[in-house]
């Protein structure tokens, strides 16, 4: 587990996706995250990375992050895939990214979580 905070506040208790097959899966096929619960992903090096919802249950916010973990870019209420081929699509951030942490939708807005903020990653076991 890796604590994510801005300026000593936690903001969110966060899985690492590590590994080419716990980043496809992410949080694919689970029911909830509970608002203190996030999962980070970790890139080799910045790029404009994909996501996509599919076999997702609930809508997100990503967090996209530069390699000095600074929000470049969040994306809101990103909604799950469903059968119709107009949800399918990809989630890029405009602006290349070494991390991206996902998080329940309304969370970035609840927590005031602005583009610009640096965060700190602290692990836990």
């Amino acid at each position: 587990m890796v604590g994510i905070t801005k300026g000593g506040k936690k903001l969110f208790r966060a899985e690492m996706a590590s590994g080419f097959i716990k980043k496809t899966v992410g949080l694919m096929g689970r029911r909830r995250l509970r608002s203190n619960e996030a999962m980070l992903f970790s890139f080799p090096f910045e790029h404009q990375w994909s996501f996509w919802m599919f076999g997702m249950k609930f809508s997100l916010d990503l967090l996209f992050l530069d390699r000095n973990r600074k929000i470049v870019h969040i994306e809101r209420s990103a909604k799950p895939l469903s059968f119709s081929p107009k949800t399918w699509k990809t989630i890029k951030s405009p602006k290349k990214f070494k991390y991206a942490i996902e998080i329940n939708a309304g969370e970035a807005e609840n927590k005031r979580i602005k583009v610009g903020y640096v965060l700190t990653f602290t692990s836990r076991s």
